[in-house]
């Protein structure tokens, strides 16, 4: 089942995100894990069986080889956060392909142009969420599109082009993932059973 899969994900991610060491110390998301499971499990709530048995592959692969993804997805972001700072970090990460990177950029831009259209119809609900473009962020703010970016790059290469990919598929017939992941997030803070009592 899906469900049981899910939470194996997120409990893995979390895991690794315990390990997680920031500049400025723990981020205050790393000690509220009911958010984390909340936003975390309104993405995975939309993933196929195919992508959601990669991805968690990814993470088992990970954990053996003392790779940590959360790291290397908040590692990517500073690409645009902090430049100087992710030149020190750069030859920790594996290396990326061009294609792979078009591949990304076209797949994220695809997640923000979701994230404005959302913001368009939501103004109010949006207002309490990331801003939409690479050209917004500052070292105090990531874009929908730039933490889309290091999300896909912090997959394997297997699992990122699955979900860019679905990504890809869902823009062609006219479905915005944004607005789903949301009406799951909205459940799922309804919901004071199970992980988030």
């Amino acid at each position: 089942m899906n469900d049981d899969l899910i939470e194996k994900i997120i409990a893995a991610e979390w895991k690794q995100f315990q390990k997680v060491n920031n500049e400025g110390g723990r981020a205050w998301c790393q000690d509220n894990w009911q958010q984390f499971y909340i936003m975390r499990k309104s993405q995975f709530m939309c993933w196929p069986q195919e992508i959601l048995e990669s991805y968690y592959d990814d993470l088992l692969t990970a954990e053996k080889n003392n790779r940590n993804l959360p790291f290397e997805k908040y590692a990517w972001m500073m690409e645009s956060t902090a430049p100087e700072q992710f030149e020190g970090l750069r030859h920790v990460l594996p290396a990326i392909s061009e294609v792979r990177r078009q591949r990304v950029d076209r797949a994220a831009a695809i997640q923000a142009k979701w994230g404005e259209e959302f913001a368009r119809e939501n103004p109010q609900m949006a207002s309490y969420g990331r801003v939409i473009y690479t050209s917004d962020d500052t070292p105090w703010a990531t874009s929908i599109e730039t933490y889309s970016r290091g999300e896909l790059l912090s997959y394997s290469e297997k699992t990122e082009q699955l979900v860019s990919n679905f990504i890809f598929a869902n823009e062609e017939k006219g479905v915005n993932l944004a607005k789903i992941i949301r009406e799951n997030i909205i459940k799922l803070f309804n919901n004071k059973s199970g992980p988030l009592s």
